[in-house]
């Protein structure tokens, strides 16, 4: 080895193992290090100036993907993608891979040209000569480091063990009623506020109606509950409220909202996920149950590891599967670790309050989360079959089981031996109508959606109408079939597992899973320091216990986040806004608690109390602080403008699902009494409609009453969201949504007046009082009012709408039956329905 070969070598020998010109290559040519030097300057200089300094070297502060150009020792070390230098194969350096746009495509403003590739690949294999040799320090940014796991992270108020605090004492003793009083009125009292009177018990009796069972009282029931003296009435009322059916139908909506339940995969096909709805009763069914929280959690995330797994347990794991697929990835390897993220994501900042995604790429740059906790946390995960390839036969495969009890096997096994029948009569036609396809539609055809709508096209030519009609009504019966199995016989959509062996697990570079970095176990996030419980594989060999050992750690007792992250919620159910208004950001970004000692005393409680979720109504809905009434106060609104020391009530508008139940609760409409069970389809303007690729497709109209089911019922489709629920801000499927950010906008109003969905209920709220009072329209008038405002109208009200119904029949020529329809109408848009104070 001569010239620059030695001199290359000696550097590399007494400098860094990263940058350096290795004997065995015999492609570099020989140079003197002036040589080099002038290489350097004269033909890389200019490109890197050009090119890469603006963002690799100018700016410490800024670098992009945390990588420098500045010295050797930067280079060295590498961004966040890792070194930049390969030692034992320069030509395969990752730096010379970006500019070749191999991995990543730098610039990315535009490739270089091939003799500027060429003389950047030659200065890395000549070792990168011209730099300086720089220091660590040097090339350190000087603005925000990155959050380090130390005993000053450990000691953030929410990575702290959960410390059982006493209720402070306070002057106003008279006004308390449980403890939850005592923490929020010492805060008061030191502020010199007094709390706002307590609300009219016709307002709280709403108020507690719609707060847990999302519906509506009765003017009955608010009169029975308003003329009762028993000084436990509201007691009772809370208590009978919590037995209620339509109590899960509600709080399970929540749950809903936060692991981002939808029906349908999203992407451009958007199709349906089979059963996902046996998810939702599960939901339903474990709210109603007061299933114990720490048991809710443990069911979800590894309900198919139990010592005895049910068709329930099973339905639950469906958690896994409510996130979007691409059935058609361009980079399926990207796609499966996209999958898993969402499941890790979905997890950390509904169960955990933080948002252990931000450390995919990198090190999380707010919280003491290293990038290596995010895939020791993966891990538990990582083994997860995916929701799919691309088929349905591979959904099936992949996240479909069958349990049942033997008395069904023989109808199942009638029921299995149609649906081949089926398929096989079917392809007879589809033979037929192929010869007629042309290429694209060959393709087109392995999508089950588009099989009709290709064979409709050949009637009158390879098909005759009667083979149409009968492969129409076999493709009705075959998907009647598989939808809806044997009783007894359940196919549930859930988790599977690839195998009892655990797989290895690695820190990817940038996250980007073809650039594997060091290899990790599965482990938990390290500034908790909780100890990890041993990983035993269930006695059914079909996984590797895995899921298990991580439910366990997050519902241990000891946990510092499960408990004080879901009674934050709950709280912020009932009052609009969390004691951590941040409600899935405990991290140190998120809000601080404005009451921290009662957070802590409330996650105490729902421990103690065996994590039951409607001991925690209780304690809430029974305080003084909840039954405060919502008033207005000038000098309060300037000191307190968000009311974070909780002297009021805050007023809050109905939800999506509220305001589409309640209007057919108000119409006569609503129908209760069909709870689980698939989804239904409500009536979708034909203009929605005509907004899709294929007008109609994956929404097949219900019938009759099916129509009127409560809301959580609706078919949930990613692509096509029923518009009285979208215009009200319903919750966004693509993401955990842990707040519904309330809207007014011009559309609310524009549905809410002109809908077919309000006129329809308008004209039935219309009918159902002329049945009442059919000669009588001060009686109508005033059982519209009635049934919106769940109170007795006033005189004054009654005689206005008997005033504005008769000038609209008499002096706008409208039909006495329309102008009732458009009073009802009217009501319909009263602030006064869709606010709870």
């Amino acid at each position: 080895m001569t010239g620059l070969g030695l001199w290359a070598l000696g550097w590399w020998l007494g400098s860094l193992p990263a940058v350096s010109v290795l004997a065995q290559e015999s492609d570099v040519p020989t140079m003197s290090e002036a040589e080099a030097v002038e290489f350097y300057q004269t033909r890389v200089l200019p490109v890197l100036e050009k090119n890469c300094f603006e963002c690799h070297r100018n700016d410490p502060a800024e670098l992009g993907g945390g990588f420098s150009l500045r010295s050797h020792k930067s280079v060295a070390k590498g961004g966040d993608s890792g070194p930049a230098i390969d030692p034992a194969n320069p030509k395969e350096s990752l730096i010379v891979k970006v500019i070749n746009y191999d991995v990543y495509e730098m610039p990315p403003d535009g490739k270089l040209k091939k003799e500027e590739i060429a003389d950047l690949t030659l200065w890395v294999q000549l070792g990168m000569p011209g730099l300086e040799e720089g220091s660590e320090e040097a090339d350190q940014p000087a603005g925000h480091q990155v959050p380090q796991v130390d005993d000053q992270a450990r000691n953030w108020w929410a990575f702290r063990p959960v410390q059982a605090s006493q209720p402070p004492a306070v002057a106003n003793q008279a006004w308390v009623k449980n403890p939850i009083d005592q923490f929020v009125l010492a805060k008061l009292e030191a502020a010199g506020i007094q709390p706002a009177p307590p609300a009219t018990r016709a307002a709280l009796v709403r108020r507690a109606y719609y707060d847990l069972i999302g519906l509506p009282p009765t003017l009955e029931q608010v009169e029975q509950f308003v003329n009762d003296s028993d000084p436990a009435a509201y007691e009772n009322l809370i208590n009978t409220l919590l037995e209620s059916p339509h109590y899960g139908e509600k709080w399970g909506r929540h749950w809903l909202d936060l692991v981002r339940y939808a029906e349908s995969n999203s992407f451009e096909r958007d199709g349906t996920k089979p059963f996902v709805w046996r998810y939702r009763d599960y939901v339903i069914r474990a709210f109603n149950q007061d299933k114990p929280y720490a048991q809710f959690l443990l069911e979800q995330l590894a309900g198919d590891e139990l010592p005895e797994v049910t068709a329930e347990t099973l339905a639950a794991t469906g958690y896994y599967r409510l996130g979007q697929w691409d059935d058609e990835p361009a980079d399926p390897l990207q796609s499966r670790y996209d999958e898993l993220d969402d499941i890790l994501a979905t997890t950390s900042q509904t169960m955990l309050g933080l948002t252990v995604n931000c450390a995919r790429c990198h090190d999380h740059k707010i919280d003491p989360m290293p990038q290596s906790d995010y895939y020791q946390m993966l891990a538990f995960f990582h083994n997860i079959r995916g929701y799919g390839v691309r088929s349905g036969d591979s959904v099936k495969e992949g996240s479909i089981r069958q349990f049942g009890n033997a008395e069904s096997k023989e109808a199942l096994e009638a029921q299995r031996q149609r649906i081949p029948e089926l398929i096989r009569e079917m392809g007879q036609l589809e033979e037929i109508a192929k010869q007629d396809f042309i290429p694209v539609e060959h393709e087109e055809f392995q999508y089950e959606f588009q099989r009709i709508p290709l064979l409709k096209k050949r009637v009158g030519k390879a098909l005759s109408a009667e083979q149409f009609e009968q492969y129409v009504a076999w493709a009705k019966e075959r998907k009647q079939l598989e939808q809806n199995p044997v009783a007894g016989e359940q196919e549930i959509l859930c988790v599977k597992e690839q195998g009892v062996a655990i797989p290895q697990t690695y820190v990817l570079a940038r996250g980007n899973p073809h650039v594997q970095g060091k290899p990790v176990e599965p482990g938990f996030l390290s500034v908790l320091s909780l100890p990890v419980p041993p990983i035993e594989p269930p006695p059914h060999g079909e996984s590797t216990g895995l899921r298990t050992a991580f439910a366990k750690w997050l519902i241990d007792p000891e946990h510092p986040l499960t408990s004080r992250v879901m009674v934050n919620r709950i709280w912020q159910y009932h009052f609009g806004r969390g004691i951590v208004r941040t409600s899935s950001d405990f991290g140190y970004q998120g809000s601080l608690p404005t009451h921290p000692e009662l957070l802590e005393w409330l996650a105490t409680e729902f421990v103690e109390r065996g994590w039951s979720m409607k001991e925690m109504h209780r304690l809430m809905m029974l305080s003084n602080t909840y039954q405060m009434a919502y008033v207005s106060n000038a000098e309060l609104e300037q000191r307190d403008p968000l009311n974070d020391l909780m002297w009021r009530f805050d007023l809050r508008r109905l939800t999506a699902e509220e305001i589409r139940d309640s209007i057919l609760f108000a119409s006569g409409s609503l129908n209760l009494g069909g709870m689980f069970g698939p989804s239904i389809y409500p009536l979708m303007p034909a203009e929605v409609l005509a907004g899709q690729s294929i007008p109609g497709n994956g929404w097949e109209t219900s019938q009759g009453e099916a129509q009127n089911r409560r809301s959580v019922y609706v078919h949930v489709k990613r692509s096509l969201k029923l518009p009285v629920l979208a215009n009200h801000d319903s919750a966004d499927s693509d993401f955990s949504c842990p707040v519904r950010f309330v809207t007014t906008q011009p559309t609310q109003a524009l549905s809410m007046l002109n809908s077919d969905f309000s006129l329809e209920q308008a004209e039935k709220l219309a009918e159902l009082v002329r049945g009442k009072h059919p000669e009588d329209l001060a009686g109508q008038v005033k059982t519209v009012l009635a049934r919106i405002t769940q109170r007795e109208p006033k005189a004054e009200e009654v005689a206005r709408g008997v005033k504005l119904i008769e000038r609209w029949v008499s002096q706008e020529q409208l039909d006495p039956r329309m102008a009732l329809r458009n009073f009802c109408l009217l009501a319909l848009n009263l602030n006064e329905f869709v606010y709870l104070d």
